[in-house]
């Protein structure tokens, strides 16, 4: 059995071919380089610059950390001690949360008011769209918001936030209208 068939010849032939087209092609860059090789030489024939020795590191003399064993530790955060911790301030934990209460109260947006038989509501806009009638006493938020005012261009919400000393602190936040569709 013979292996040169017609098809093993023209790979062949094209392998012949693509290797000589190669090097054809990688000679013809050989080109006259005496000017390369001359900057070449000049940078070479330049003095080599001083590199200083790594400076010799002393070592630091030992210290015994030793502290009273009444005192903090660092890896504890500090307990503030007052007199009155507790100022009956805290959120009713036990309440079901209203539809309003899952969302930040960056992602609500008042948009417009409503009086019906002498009671106002305030339309708010949730995170996903849908609109919300909100009256006084109604919860929005995810502080434990309770709407305590409404007018014609804002919602206000007195909102239960931790005080940072392990209790908890009412501060009053305006929800502004925004005009528009978005």
């Amino acid at each position: 059995m013979n292996s040169a068939t017609p098809s093993n010849r023209l790979i062949r032939l094209g392998l012949l071919g693509g290797s000589l087209l190669a090097f054809g092609l990688l000679t013809g860059c050989a080109q006259d380089m005496s000017d390369l090789k001359g900057k070449v030489a000049e940078l070479e024939s330049r003095p080599g610059g001083k590199i200083e020795p790594i400076p010799e590191m002393k070592p630091l003399p030992k210290y015994a950390y030793s502290v009273p064993a009444q005192a903090r530790t660092p890896f504890m955060p500090p307990t503030i001690e007052t007199e009155e911790q507790d100022n009956g301030i805290k959120p009713d934990v036990d309440r079901p949360r209203e539809p309003l209460e899952q969302f930040p109260l960056d992602a609500l947006a008042m948009r417009g008011v409503i009086n019906q038989k002498q009671v106002t509501f305030a339309l708010v806009r949730d995170g996903s769209g849908v609109i919300h009638e909100v009256s006084l006493g109604d919860h929005m938020g995810r502080n434990y918001g309770e709407v305590i005012g409404i007018s014609e261009s804002s919602i206000t919400l007195e909102e239960i936030v931790p005080d940072g000393q392990g209790g908890w602190k009412k501060q009053t936040t305006v929800v502004k209208s925004k005009s528009g569709r978005s």
